[in-house]
């Protein structure tokens, strides 16, 4: 056996560079692995706009009207103040009790998304249960992000 060949481990050089090389090999596929799992579970923006009208409709039944406010489209909130929405969403005579997202449909950059909300009315009427209907609304897409696209 050749001593000039052997480290201070009494192991050949050559094999340990040969091990080294291979465990290079099977870092970097891994790390492709991964990047490609990564890859693959990147939302669509149907999925995005589905958890942000939940998120959105979540603070509007809570009365996060503020948190509501900030998921409204830039161009909106240079019109109307944050505390001139909160207090049309506090005076509307209805409140909010749930909301289902029942389908989100994408054709970027723009979403419908359709809801299923319950509600109750707070004005004087002889009908006192819950009322359930049908909402959609429109989320754009712009600078890289969702928005909720109030009316005025």
């Amino acid at each position: 056996m050749n001593l000039s060949n052997m480290n201070s481990r009494g192991m050949q050089r050559s094999s340990f560079l040969g091990f080294a090389r291979s465990a290079g090999w099977w870092c970097a596929a891994l790390a492709l692995s991964a990047l490609n799992g990564c890859a693959s579970m990147q939302e669509t923006p149907q999925d995005t706009v589905r958890k942000l009208a939940s998120q959105r409709w979540q603070h509007v039944i809570e009365g996060k009207f503020d948190k509501a406010y900030e998921m409204t489209v830039p161009s909106f909130r240079l019109i109307k103040t944050k505390e001139s929405f909160i207090t049309s969403m506090v005076v509307s005579p209805v409140k909010w009790h749930s909301a289902e997202i029942v389908r989100v449909e994408c054709e970027p950059p723009s979403c419908k998304v359709t809801i299923k909300a319950a509600s109750q009315l707070l004005m004087p009427t002889r009908y006192k249960g819950q009322l359930v209907s049908g909402i959609e609304e429109s989320w754009v897409l712009e600078d890289g992000k969702w928005w909720k696209l109030e009316v005025l």
